[in-house]
């Protein structure tokens, strides 16, 4: 069985193909300088100490996304990172 990440599914439901890794999938499409210019359906990458795009969600609004990090949730979105009110 093959592995399909939310955002790749959601996309795909769209007709839009993705490349599987968020690395790929970063250096695809426009780079917006700020968080309040994205729109739903945007994607947001999220990098590792060494620049490395490793997680990629899909916004919801200028500061709300869904992503799966253990489970699909929803998350607070700002220009520093993702915000899990849970923990």
């Amino acid at each position: 069985m093959s592995y399909l990440s939310l955002v790749i599914l959601v996309y795909k439901v769209h007709g839009i193909s993705l490349p599987r890794e968020a690395l790929q999938q970063s250096e695809v499409g426009q780079v917006l300088d700020f968080i309040e210019e994205s729109e739903a359906g945007d994607l947001a990458f999220f990098e590792d100490a060494e620049g490395k795009s490793v997680h990629v969600g899909l916004v919801l609004s200028p500061f709300e996304i869904i992503h799966s990090s253990g489970k699909v949730r929803i998350d607070s979105l700002d220009f520093s990172g993702i915000y899990n009110a849970e923990q």
